[in-house]
């Protein structure tokens, strides 16, 4: 088969990270900077995507990258509306979507999208992102709340989540189509899925309040406590950031850092650093415990990715109280660069079938309603 070199485009609030994939190999992975004030006459993130674009194309002249080898350009797929997983061909409707931020996303991340095209039209290349950061599989049970109308939409990992089953599918010499998975993505904000035969039919909404406790999320708010804080005095956007941004270990100890925790604070004696620690892992057992019953038991693995799969007594601990489900697997880091490359490299093989972006939401209630 041939040997195809993808460029990766992921860009980020602080700089842009590049990636350039021969084959298996990434032969480049670095983070283009952004300087204080640089974005300063930009008043949209689209109109970031020049000055974004010209510093990209300069990284990789000075690193030496042979730009007339490059098969296709992959950005990470944001701003865009829901889609089943896979890789998309970017087009005039996903690049404007992503352009304008159709889905409200409001981050650096909507210009994957855009630089990939902007790159790849110079180039003569296609462009394509892959499974995107609104991948949404859920099955219809999983979207039900009990309020009639209100719908529980999909927020999770999906592109480092499908990497990793997809890359551990085939170390076992099987298809991920044909597995079942529970997937612990463990950052600061941790996301836990139930993959069923390719599609994660349902998981937990990583900064909105539900799943785990992590090292800046607050994991579950009861509707009490929600309107608990709110008594004290909270607005529902300070409430919101706690969901999202300064909850979890930051708020119980005053870091998100696990190693300080765990390196510092605990063994200088505080009780509170110990219970939080404890409390997060605990949280990641009964959310893994409740995918693994909507998988209805039937998990070939357990599967375990990020940041915080690099912690080794954490990952002990979770292998202790969940190798009663199934086996564990650990693959820490983010693999977001191999993600994008691969997706890429399915298409341009043949083994996968491009999907087209349809401007639509992949889900957008019932039709019985």
């Amino acid at each position: 088969m041939k040997e195809y070199t993808i460029l990766t485009v992921n860009p980020g609030s602080t700089g842009t990270k590049i990636g350039v994939v021969r084959g298996e190999e990434v032969v480049l992975d670095l983070n283009v900077d952004t300087q204080p004030g640089e974005f300063d006459g930009c008043a949209t993130f689209g109109e970031q995507a020049p000055i974004r674009e010209k510093k990209i194309m300069d990284i990789l002249t000075e690193n030496g990258i042979d730009l007339g080898a490059i098969d296709a350009v992959s950005g990470r797929g944001v701003g865009v509306h829901s889609c089943v997983g896979g890789t998309y061909l970017i087009d005039s409707l996903a690049y404007d979507h992503a352009y304008h931020d159709a889905a409200q996303i409001h981050h650096a991340a909507t210009l994957g999208i855009v630089l990939a095209k902007r790159i790849a039209d110079k180039l003569g290349k296609p462009a394509y992102f892959v499974n995107p950061m609104s991948t949404d599989e859920l099955c219809d049970e999983a979207r039900m709340t009990g309020v009639k109308g209100l719908y529980r939409p999909s927020h999770a990992h999906p592109l480092n989540m499908k990497q990793v089953a997809i890359h551990h599918s085939a170390l076992m010499g099987k298809r991920y189509e044909d597995c079942n998975y529970v997937i612990m993505h463990m950052g600061g904000g941790t996301s836990i899925g139930a993959h069923c035969k390719g599609k994660a039919i349902d998981q937990t909404r990583i900064g909105d309040g539900q799943g785990p406790i992590s090292p800046n999320r607050a994991g579950d708010l009861c509707i009490d406590d929600v309107m608990t804080l709110m008594k004290q005095g909270m607005t529902i956007e300070e409430v919101n950031m706690l969901a999202a941004r300064k909850g979890g270990l930051i708020s119980l100890t005053g870091t998100d850092d696990v190693r300080k925790i765990r390196n510092e604070l605990i063994p200088a004696g505080n009780k509170m650093a110990k219970l939080a620690l404890s409390a997060m892992e605990y949280t990641m057992v009964k959310w893994a415990a409740m995918m693994a019953g909507a998988l209805k038991g039937k998990v070939d693995a357990i599967l375990l990715t990020g940041g915080l799969a690099n912690d080794k007594e954490l990952v002990s601990q979770l292998t202790e109280d969940l190798s009663w489900i199934a086996p564990i697997y650990v693959y820490p880091g983010s693999f977001e660069t191999e993600a994008l490359a691969a997706g890429a490299v399915r298409v341009l093989s043949g083994e996968e079938e491009v999907r087209h972006y349809t401007g639509k939401p992949v889900w957008d209630g019932f039709s019985f309603e």
